[in-house]
């Protein structure tokens, strides 16, 4: 029986996520974290005046509450140098959080994602106006839409990429 809910209950996701698709768009769309190099971030501070970056971490860092796999983390630090880091999560993972704390990334768990009051305390911990910043996530409501109606540029990961 509890299969059955499961699909169910999954069936009803991807109906969710059809609507809001229709809705809620995105200003960019990619894989995995991974494929905003260098280059890109390059192009989106030029394009958009990015400065900094909310980032959530599950399904857009890791899967299935594990831990962040190598080549993400990788990726973080070569985003650091470019761009002001802050994790917004709607989870609470204390190793997770301490992990970014030693590598110098402010962390909000219970974010609450979409409200309003976390990404405006994540713009303000970056020191930023929420123009300069872009919301990285896989949650169209959450991630995407609390991005939009903060007047912040967005991007949607579609896939965790998993170790190379």
């Amino acid at each position: 029986m509890k299969e059955l809910d499961k699909m169910v209950a999954d069936k009803i996701l991807d109906l969710v996520n059809y609507v809001l698709s229709k809705v809620i768009n995105p200003d960019i769309t990619v894989e995995n974290v991974n494929q905003l190099t260098s280059e890109e971030i390059d192009k989106l501070k030029q394009e958009y005046g990015i400065e900094g970056i909310i980032l959530d971490v599950d399904k857009t860092l890791r899967k299935e509450l594990k831990d962040i796999p190598k080549c993400n983390k990788e990726w973080i630090e070569s985003v650091k140098g470019k761009l002001k880091i802050i994790i917004l999560s709607n989870g609470r993972d204390s190793e997770i959080k301490q992990y970014f704390e030693d590598n110098g990334i402010d962390y909000i768990g219970f974010a609450n994602k979409p409200l309003k009051k976390s990404f405006i305390k994540a713009c303000e911990k970056l020191e930023l106006t929420p123009d300069k910043v872009m919301v990285i996530g896989d949650s169209l409501f959450g991630d995407i839409y609390g991005g939009k109606r903060n007047n912040m540029k967005t991007a949607l990961v579609k896939d965790v990429e998993e170790e190379r």
